[in-house]
């Protein structure tokens, strides 16, 4: 990534750079060998404009996952060229829970993020690099057709199932198996049903749903994921699987890549 003297302006809804950034993300309780613990998929996000200038996309990722969340933009001016801005996630968040304005103006100049309301003005500093910038490029690059018959591709996954859930059902799902504990999850399709469990790190508890689909086709599919899931569900989502395979995670303007977890 080359930096020239380049300075963007635009216009923003907060509330929505603020789930997009909260949805890449990705906070919430994870596996961690015999427990569970809250963390983040990287607490460095990279951001790109659109050709056209209509929307942002923020991305992030680690090296068991990739997410990636657009959210539409206004009033852009620029000048210089900008490929990619990278920025730390928590020094944005904690200045945009003072702003009190819808309208947020961001402006990205060769070394800082500026952000300004009507009364308000935040800067911080850019990062050089984002360490999951080969998995960002990744998902970038991915495209993704619903009403395609051929399933997409990720690295050497071609994946096999796909559906489309309602995402509401769906987080409410994940959050009632996170009562269990471990932060593992197991999702299974066979005969069109899709359920997703949970059981405990004793395996003497466990807890399971079964989820309406809106529509269901392929093969069937099991596999464990650990990430919370349910922070990232907005709108009709799809999913595409494949037995202890990535799981592809897509709503209107999202996608999230995560990495099976296999149990050791």
């Amino acid at each position: 990534t080359r930096w020239c003297n380049m300075n963007v302006k635009f216009t923003v809804n907060k509330k929505e750079f603020e789930s997009a950034l909260n949805a890449v993300t990705l906070k919430g309780k994870y596996k961690s060998s015999h427990s569970s613990k809250t963390a983040v998929i990287s607490n460095d996000v990279a951001g790109a404009i659109s050709d056209d200038g209509t929307s942002l996309t923020l991305t992030n990722a680690s090296d068991t996952m990739a997410a990636m969340c657009s959210v539409a933009i206004t009033d852009i001016q620029r000048s210089g060229s900008l490929s990619m801005f990278i920025f730390e996630v928590e020094r944005v968040q904690k200045y945009l829970k003072t702003f009190k304005y819808d309208d947020m103006h961001i402006t990205i100049t060769a070394s800082n993020v500026i952000l300004k309301t009507e009364s308000q003005r935040a800067q911080i500093p850019l990062l050089v690099e984002h360490s999951g910038i080969t998995a960002i490029s990744k998902i970038v690059g991915m495209e993704v057709n619903h009403a395609s018959d051929e399933f997409p591709t990720f690295g050497r996954t071609t994946f096999e199932t796909k559906i489309a859930v309602e995402g509401n059902v769906l987080a409410e799902a994940i959050k009632n198996c996170a009562i269990v504990g471990t932060a593992t999850y197991r999702l299974n399709v066979s005969d069109e049903e899709f359920s997703i469990s949970s059981v405990n790190f004793h395996q003497t508890e466990n807890y399971k749903v079964t989820i309406p689909v809106i529509s269901c086709e392929g093969e069937d599919s099991t596999l464990e994921f650990s990430a919370p899931l349910d922070k990232f569900c907005s709108g009709v989502m799809y999913l595409y699987l494949k037995d202890d395979a990535p799981i592809l995670l897509c709503g209107a303007d999202r996608k999230l890549i995560v990495a099976p977890y296999i149990r050791g």
